[in-house]
């Protein structure tokens, strides 16, 4: 029940409370005020009836000198006397004698009642005062109201005895009803004004309430922007303009958190590094698109269930179970699958006033996988420039001292020396300007490199490299054939891109055997995405790379056969040259190889527009 109509129902129920209240406090008043005027009444009437014995009494006196009366006569007129006194005042009278015999009774045979001598009323009548007394009458069997008159000495059978008149109680009920009932008629007839009054004052009380309810309601489902249009000088104006700004301030404080959410969201997606926060059951909370990626997993699809079910190589539990033991930050480097390397630092996130194992944890994760790699390269590099140049070094030296030697004492095998001593230091300057070369690409900036771009035909340039190299081909009785046509264009530095053609070739023929074949093409291709694309292919039938090794042989000195790299005079620093000249162009170049039967080195750089 809505409270409009619960106020009116309750008042309503009050008032018939009330309304009862006072018709049961009338109606036992006034009974009690009813019963006393009837004695009253009774009184006057007992008096006026012990008057007329009396009289009796004296004419009964003067006749019994004249011609006296037997009892039995007296008994009878005082019987027929008292019927019609009762008869004519509508109540009991009954006579009795000072002993208390009933001598007449005007509702009862006088023979059959008991001396009344014990009644309360007849002994205080019988000791000259009035008696009054309302109680059960043992012969009528009902609640009876008693008035006891005294009478005066006399020569009658009464003389001294005691007129006693009697009425039934239930004689004022009628009125003592008509009483009760006058409250409750009051309340029948202002009911229906009393609740339509009551009605509206309810209404002018519940409908700001309603509004103000319509109000909390709009600004828990969000809208903040909503304003109750309640206006009143009373206690329901004053909150409902404590509502309003309640939900001003509310407003203000939400799109200030949004912004600030906005602006986090924006960082964390912004960042390289990936972030990861999950709750204290290893549920994912939040996570960026760096931590996805990085991870390999699909996260923004995975918040609200357990991180290990989402990237399930990451050890999220061991590292929380570390951090919340130690209760400081930890770090370590993970290794996931396929050979990638993970820098993780787990902070455990208590909440105030907290420790232990509630809370949350957060986990910044940075993918060490090429810094590592980098960083072994860096030592590999050191070690292999050392040793690419103690081997010449050391012959140079050996060669000298021998020479020395043998310029005196064999002219002949002095000239043996001195060629070996040229082919020492030329594979030297070779070494040396490989060196300078990929130092040169990695230290100079793309823009710079980019100045130097120009459009280039990478048929002709092919052409004219492979033309270079042909006397080594044929030194070694090999099969060069050379398919590139004019016309694929790219735009790029033409002294890179000829190294590249050249490091190619050069490396093709170092590894194919004597009366081997070497493929040269080169031509357009366009893929997916209708990009246009200038392909270089340099096939071979030589001695092939085993699929293990193919991961690595662009990398810096990094050698399939080193014995035999030496051995032709590679530095291994040509496919390197190769991959860095392929990507500062915007390309890329891939190796596809089987052991024993071949190579294929593929170029694919962006076709000039």
């Amino acid at each position: 029940m809505r409270l409009r109509y619960k106020l009116p129902f309750a008042f309503a129920l009050t008032t018939l409370v009330f309304a009862g209240i006072v018709a049961l406090v009338a109606a036992l008043v006034l009974r009690g005020v009813y019963l006393d005027r009837l004695e009253d009444d009774m009184s006057l009437q007992g008096r006026q009836f012990a008057a007329v014995l009396q009289q009796e009494a004296s004419a009964a006196a003067a006749d019994a000198a004249a011609a006296p009366a037997t009892s039995i006569a007296q008994a009878a007129y005082l019987q027929t006397l008292t019927d019609k006194a009762g008869d004519a005042g509508g109540l009991r009278l009954t006579v009795i004698a000072h002993d208390g015999t009933v001598l007449g009774d005007s509702q009862a045979d006088p023979a059959t009642l008991d001396n009344h001598a014990d009644r309360p009323e007849v002994a205080q009548a019988l000791a000259g005062l009035e008696g009054r007394a309302r109680r059960l009458s043992a012969t009528l069997n009902q609640q009876e109201v008693y008035v006891a008159i005294p009478l005066p000495e006399s020569g009658a059978a009464w003389s001294s005895g005691v007129v006693r008149t009697a009425l039934p109680a239930s004689r004022v009920d009628a009125m003592v009803a008509a009483s009760w009932r006058v409250p409750l008629i009051v309340w029948a007839v202002l009911l229906l004004p009393t609740l339509a009054v009551s009605y509206l004052l309810t209404r002018s009380l519940t409908r700001p309430v309603q509004r103000l309810q319509e109000m909390t309601s709009r600004v828990a489902e969000g809208d903040l922007a909503y304003r109750t249009s309640v206006h009143r000088r009373d206690e329901l104006g004053d909150l409902a303009r404590s509502l309003n700004q309640m939900a001003t301030d509310l407003e203000a404080q939400v799109d200030q958190l949004a912004t600030e959410k906005e602006r986090s969201a924006r960082v964390l997606e912004a960042m390289t590094e990936g972030v990861i926060v999950i709750d204290a059951t290893g549920r994912l909370v939040r996570a960026n698109p760096a931590a996805a990626r990085i991870l390999g997993a699909p996260l923004d699809e995975a918040e609200g269930r357990p991180l290990v079910v989402a990237a399930r190589a990451f050890p999220a539990q061991s590292l929380i179970a570390q951090a919340r033991q130690s209760g400081a930050p930890v770090t370590e480097i993970v290794e996931m699958p396929g050979q990638k390397y993970v820098g993780v630092e787990a902070v455990p996130l208590h909440p105030a006033g907290q420790a232990g194992d509630a809370g949350q944890t957060l986990f910044v994760i940075r993918d060490e996988t090429a810094r590592l790699a980098t960083d072994r390269i860096r030592r590999d590099f050191a070690t292999n420039v050392s040793h690419e140049l103690k081997t010449p070094l050391a012959g140079l030296s050996l060669l000298a001292e021998t020479l020395k030697h043998a310029l005196e004492e064999d002219p002949e095998q002095a000239r043996v020396f001195v060629d070996r001593l040229s082919a020492e230091v030329a594979r030297l300057i070779g070494l040396t300007g490989d060196l300078l070369t990929l130092s040169k690409l990695e230290a100079e900036p793309e823009s710079q490199a980019g100045e130097r771009f120009a459009p280039t035909d990478m048929g002709r340039l092919t052409g004219e490299t492979a033309a270079e190299l042909l006397p080594a081909a044929e030194a070694k009785q090999q099969h060069v054939s050379v398919e590139a046509p004019a016309g694929a264009t790219v735009l790029g530095d033409e002294v890179a891109l000829r190294t590249l053609v050249r490091n190619l070739l050069d490396n093709a023929i170092r590894y194919t055997e004597p009366d081997g074949h070497i493929q040269v093409r080169v031509h357009t291709d366009t893929d997916a995405r209708d990009a246009r694309w200038v392909v270089l292919e340099v096939e071979d039938d030589g001695v092939g790379i085993p699929a293990s090794e193919q991961r690595r042989i662009f990398e810096r000195f990094y050698r399939v056969d080193k014995a035999r790299s030496r051995m032709t005079g590679g530095t291994g620093l040509g496919l390197s040259i190769v991959r860095h000249v392929a990507e500062r162009h915007g390309g890329q170049v891939s190796v596809s190889s089987v052991l024993g039967s071949g190579s294929t080195f593929t170029v694919r750089l962006p076709a000039a527009d």
